[in-house]
């Protein structure tokens, strides 16, 4: 590149030194923003493994609940499967009282 004047010269360098320290302050600027990007992922890590940690002893406790209803759920039925049994018991003796109050016999 050729300048027909000192001054030219003088003005190009001017001009190429102030562009020079817009990109290094840019640079800087880039440099600090990834730094806190950084630090916002790594809190945002940190968060994920506490909240995953919370995940999984939600899960755990909705296991053990889970089997909890499971087991009560067999309770209740055989409770009603014992209702049943009574129920059935009680309607034969009943109706071996019918047919001995009209005296037909038992079958």
């Amino acid at each position: 590149m050729e300048f027909s004047s000192f001054e030219e010269f003088w003005a190009a360098l001017g001009r190429l030194y102030d562009e020079t320290l817009e990109i290094k302050e840019s640079i800087k600027q880039s440099r600090l923003a990834a730094e806190k990007d950084r630090e916002l992922m790594r809190a945002q890590g940190e968060l994920m493994q506490v909240q995953g940690k919370s995940i999984g002893d939600l899960a755990e406790a909705t296991q053990r609940l889970l089997t909890a209803v499971e087991k009560h759920q067999l309770v209740v039925e055989s409770h009603e499967r014992r209702l049943d049994r009574t129920e059935v018991t009680v309607e034969a003796i009943l109706e071996d009282l019918r047919r001995h109050r009209e005296q037909r016999p038992s079958q």
